[in-house]
């Protein structure tokens, strides 16, 4: 199954964090969910580094920006050794 592909608006930011939050759209996302996430700096429009592999860590209500989103917590997939 090919992982949805998130990409993040940062100004200034040049690469994506081990833990990433954000406001997004309520309903795009499930905890336990893998997604490909990466950083776009807002700046200068284009994404800095490479999509990674994330897991959906936590997902919270938002009353941001009129409702209708959700506050979600990214943590990085850290690949075991020998895979």
């Amino acid at each position: 199954m090919k992982m949805k592909k998130v990409t993040l608006n940062r100004n200034g930011q040049t690469h994506a964090k081990p833990r990433e939050v954000s406001d997004l759209k309520a309903g795009q996302f499930q905890i336990g969910q893998h997604v490909m996430l990466a950083v776009r700096d807002g700046d200068y429009g284009r994404i800095r580094g490479e999509h990674a592999e994330y897991v959906v860590a936590k997902i919270e209500p938002c009353d941001r920006f009129g409702g209708g989103r959700e506050t979600v917590t990214f943590e990085r997939v850290l690949k075991k050794a020998g895979k």
